[in-house]
């Protein structure tokens, strides 16, 4: 089945259409899961073997921010974990992150009048999420060029999610834009929450910093 998984995901990331999807579409949760849960292991231990070249990277950030040593130190040390841990938080976490993302799509698609099954869903999204992810892990590390090709293959993970909606839901291309879009919405709401709440965090470092 995993040979099965992986010939689908070559197929789908290197000639990309809603009949490339059907062709490879399979009503199995328990292995969208499983091929999910492996590219998370996977990016665990691209994790722990990079760290040092990360936290490298976070210090010298930091330094030209006039961070505290002591500060900067500790927060070089909270970036750093050990294989185990990010083993166990790749597994946690992939399976309940899986299971939500594909959720709000599923959800979103039966909004929609999609007639498609959770398992097909979530097959169709694991044949490339997880390669994707890999890749991008990879190329992070990479100063500038890293977050550029991340970006790139954000955006194609998104026009494959696109696909794979209207493969796995059987929804017409313009109910699953929809759903793209929605989508977009709440990652946007997410990430500006998220980065507001660090500005925040950030802003009152300083001014504890600057305080008598």
């Amino acid at each position: 089945m995993f040979q099965e998984m992986f010939n689908g995901s070559i197929a789908v990331l290197t000639k990309p259409a809603v009949s490339t999807f059907e062709e490879h579409e399979k009503n199995n949760l328990q292995w969208a899961l499983i091929y999910a849960v492996s590219a998370a292991v996977i990016n665990a231990i691209i994790a722990t073997l990079t760290a040092p070249l990360r936290a490298g990277q976070v210090r010298a950030q930091l330094e030209a921010s006039g961070m505290d040593p002591v500060q900067i130190d500790a927060a070089v040390a909270a970036s750093q974990g050990g294989l185990v841990g990010a083993i166990l938080g790749a597994l946690i976490g992939t399976v309940i992150g899986s299971l939500i993302y594909w959720g709000i799509v599923y959800g979103l698609g039966r909004a929609f009048g999609g007639s498609g099954q959770f398992g097909e869903l979530a097959w169709g999204l694991a044949l490339f999420s997880a390669p994707l992810s890999i890749v991008s892990n990879l190329l992070a590390v990479i100063p500038l060029v890293g977050g550029i090709a991340t970006f790139v293959l954000g955006i194609y993970g998104l026009y494959l999610t696109y696909l794979a909606i209207q493969s796995g839901m059987n929804l017409p291309s313009n109910k699953a834009l929809y759903v793209i879009l929605i989508l977009f919405a709440i990652f946007l709401i997410v990430f500006c929450s998220i980065f507001g709440v660090a500005l925040l965090a950030l802003l009152g470092t300083g001014a504890l910093q600057t305080a008598p």
